[in-house]
């Protein structure tokens, strides 16, 4: 598993990556920002990730956006990548900086900035020594769970899967162990026997609810991956 100052670092790149990302929209936080407003913030951010001594550990692809300018033109390509937003609760889940995950019913829109004191007073120790121990049992159950709900999508891709019995096909598939994991997680219905989102199955949402819950799952996926992998950021393989 990462080390604790690793998964700050991390946290850190993509709080202020995604910030960029989203300077791409013209409205931020229901307010809206002139073109010069966006464009003089994008600065701000790639000015205090290298004043901090962050900027290396952001990936290729991140350095590329944080330094690609805020123009008249929304840059689709760049707001895309705000997804990434979703993977930054389980990581300051997982050294304690976050006392609860998100469900599946929506993105996470709540404020993730506050626990990683960005500003300039902002050090590396001084976050670390905020954190809590969190069990490795415990991170490894959420990540197992963020697994099956991704898998969960994958399996929604095919065709006639309303009547299948998800419970036995975790079993069948990953095990007893993995099934009975299950049995007192909330976002599973044992009566319904499959995964549930504000109540309904995961069959039974209409295809942009489909296409969302496949998106945040696969980013909270990526970062349980990635804590637990040896790999960089940018090369981490989800397998199911």
């Amino acid at each position: 598993m990462k080390e604790r100052e690793e998964v700050i670092k991390r946290i850190i790149c993509l709080l202020c990556y995604t910030d960029r990302c989203i300077l791409e929209r013209p409205v931020i936080d229901g307010i809206q920002r002139s073109l010069k407003e966006r464009e003089d913030q994008r600065k701000i951010i790639s000015e205090w990730l290298k004043w901090k001594g962050y900027y290396s550990n952001l990936t290729a692809k991140e350095k590329q956006i944080m330094e690609t300018p805020v123009t008249g033109i929304m840059n689709s390509a760049v707001l895309s990548n705000y997804r990434d937003y979703e993977c930054i609760e389980p990581l300051l889940w997982s050294v304690g900086l976050r006392g609860r995950l998100a469900g599946y019913g929506n993105y996470v829109l709540a404020d993730l900035h506050p626990p990683i004191q960005i500003g300039p007073d902002h050090s590396l120790k001084n976050v670390a020594n905020s954190c809590k121990d969190v069990p490795v049992s415990e991170i490894e159950k959420k990540s197992t769970i963020a697994m099956l709900w991704y898998w969960r999508c994958l399996e929604e891709r095919h065709p006639n899967t309303k009547n299948i019995d998800f419970k036995e096909a975790v079993t069948k598939t990953f095990g007893e162990s993995y099934a009975s994991l299950l049995k007192s997680y909330s976002g599973f219905d044992n009566n319904k026997c499959d995964f549930v989102v504000n109540g309904k199955k995961v069959s039974e949402l209409n295809s942009m609810e489909k296409a969302r819950l496949e998106d945040l799952s696969e980013r909270r996926f990526y970062a349980f991956e990635w804590l637990f992998s040896e790999e960089t950021w940018d090369n981490v393989d989800l397998i199911c």
